[in-house]
């Protein structure tokens, strides 16, 4: 029944859209911190316009990561750029006295929180951290906001619902131009029966926000979870028919140095060296079995105590400090270590990996 609401609610281009529930190791209650804002608080903040205005909202992933979709008006700072330079913050142009929420990959992510520690070291008194960061974003139904860069040089699957029109091509996504009832009915079904439910889709915004939420939420009842959306507006270059409608395939790329969850998840079995680059207080709440503990803060000066005569997998919770501590160890001269990008949740020595 409700999927029957859903597709005349589409084929009416309607903004209602039903909450979503989504499984996730944050989902379940938690106690929150002093300087926590909620899932609720974060959506009024964007609902009311204010993120830019009376509220500065800061992403303190790494670049790569804030590309791929982000909070509607969410500045970019990494921090690790932060960390060199603590000033980063006002030069953005982010006023001294004003509110700033900072947010990573969730809960397990402790950017956020480290990144709020400096900016209040900085006399940004009025400093919060939104723990349940893009987890809870998307817990919430609300959009992600992909960056030109991504579509540039990602690896996604482009939809835009307005058949017919010119659209974004690029040479290595693959677009595909189906309608809002099409998207719903069985002709979505059979496109993307068949996707890997990892792909990352990106929903072209004609204008029209209800148009994308009603997508998003079609590909949310079709399993999908790494969804963002694009203003054509945005996009720079000349437009293009979309191809032929056609099956999509997709398939992660790996960059250097990185592994697989599968290929990380053997490893663990295997009984190889597992490097955790976590603080040693999330190291302690769970962590993968048999895992050394070597958080990233301390890597520079110890990096001694990580073998090079064995295989290494690095992790942390979300993919941005096993990358860096890729990078510090490559710099120090090893040659065997390898690093997962993803999202980690732990509880004592059982282990989930999202890619």
């Amino acid at each position: 029944m409700r999927r029957t609401v859903l597709a005349l609610a589409w084929a009416l281009v309607t903004a209602l859209q039903a909450p979503i529930l989504t499984t996730s190791a944050m989902a379940a209650e938690v106690k929150a911190e002093a300087d926590e804002v909620g899932n609720e608080q974060m959506v009024s903040y964007y609902e009311s316009g204010a993120i830019g205005k009376q509220v500065w909202v800061i992403d303190s992933r790494p670049a790569a990561k804030y590309i791929t979709g982000h909070i509607p008006g969410a500045l970019s700072l990494p921090l690790d750029m932060l960390a060199k330079d603590p000033a980063m913050v006002e030069k953005l142009g982010v006023p001294r006295n004003a509110k700033l929420v900072f947010y990573c990959s969730g809960r397990e992510c402790t950017l956020s929180v480290d990144s709020a520690a400096i900016a209040r070291k900085q006399g940004f008194a009025d400093a919060w951290v939104y723990r349940n960061g893009v987890p809870g974003w998307n817990q919430k139904a609300q959009p992600l906001l992909a960056e030109p860069a991504f579509l540039k040089k990602g690896n996604l699957i482009l939809l835009d619902t307005a058949p017919g029109k010119d659209t974004i091509v690029t040479a290595h996504n693959k677009t595909l131009a189906l309608s809002l009832a099409d998207l719903a009915g069985a002709k979505g079904q059979s496109l993307l029966g068949t996707l890997s439910r990892n792909a990352p889709i990106v929903v072209i915004d004609r204008g029209d926000m209800a148009a994308v939420a009603a997508a998003q939420e079609a590909l949310r009842e079709l399993d999908f979870r790494r969804l963002a959306y694009f203003p054509l507006s945005a996009w720079t270059e000349p437009l293009a028919a979309a191809p032929a409608l056609a099956t999509p395939t997709w398939a992660p790329v790996y960059g250097v140095g990185q592994v697989s969850p599968k290929a990380f998840q053997d490893a663990v079995s295997a009984g190889r060296f597992i490097l955790d680059v976590r603080p040693p207080v999330d190291y302690a709440r769970g962590h993968f079995k048999g895992a050394v503990n070597l958080p990233i803060e301390d890597m520079e000066r110890d990096f001694a105590k990580v073998p090079k005569d064995v295989p290494v997998f690095v992790s942390c919770a979300t993919g941005a400090k096993s990358a860096k501590a890729y990078d510090i160890l490559g710099r120090k001269g090893y040659t065997n270590v390898s690093y997962l990008d993803a999202e980690v949740a732990c509880k004592a020595d059982v282990c989930t990996i999202k890619e």
